[in-house]
């Protein structure tokens, strides 16, 4: 059952497009184009989070059958026009919600397998390597990142992934090795809050 959602996952049209970054497409920026701009702040309500980005969001909904019924994922993404000066290329969240008791929340083992093995696959389809994981908790619920190289160490898939109940989230950013230690990522992944969809 993990399996198949974590491929499910994978199979979101923007997963395929990032893992064809051009590393010798760009050169190496003198100063990065997210310190130059005001971030903006999106309260997506469907959604239930608040997050910062470094320019709009555009919305892409992605709809598979599969054998546990319809899977619908939302993806948000924004593509950095200035590729010369980005620190990264493409930051991206999306979220899939689970089938009613495919998921529970007070098991965190379970939670851990489903983390780790979208991690494994992750590195399966960028045909990259793991060069860095932990568990990290987001807003109190269970999570985990990890850094993925891939394009034989040119290129760099960074991903912060938790569970909220039935639903999962995945924050990304795809960046060209030499951009330094992407503070611009850690702003994107640390802006993130849920909203409350209940009274008060």
């Amino acid at each position: 059952m993990l399996r198949l959602f974590v491929l499910l996952l994978l199979s979101c049209p923007l997963v395929a497009q990032t893992a064809r970054l051009d590393p010798e497409a760009v050169a190496a920026p003198d100063k990065s184009w997210e310190e130059s701009r005001r971030w903006l702040q999106v309260d997506e309500l469907a959604g239930r989070f608040r997050i910062e980005t470094p320019g709009p969001l555009e919305h892409k909904i992605d709809t598979l059958d599969t054998a546990v019924g319809e899977q619908i994922f939302h993806t948000y993404f924004f593509k950095v026009p200035d590729l010369e000066r980005a620190e990264n290329v493409i930051y991206v969240l999306s979220y899939v919600d689970y089938p009613a008791g495919a998921l529970h929340q007070d098991s965190t083992e379970l939670v851990q397998e489903l983390l780790r093995s979208t991690e494994e696959s992750a590195a399966e389809a960028l045909r990259g390597e793991v060069v860095y994981a932990t568990e990290r908790e987001v807003t109190g619920f269970p999570g985990r990142i990890w850094r993925i190289d891939y394009k034989e160490g040119a290129a760099t898939a960074r991903t912060l992934a938790f569970v909220v109940e039935q639903r999962y989230y995945e924050l990304k950013t795809f960046s060209l090795t030499g951009r330094g230690l992407s503070e611009s990522s850690d702003k994107f992944f640390k802006s993130f809050r849920l909203l409350s969809t209940g009274p008060g």
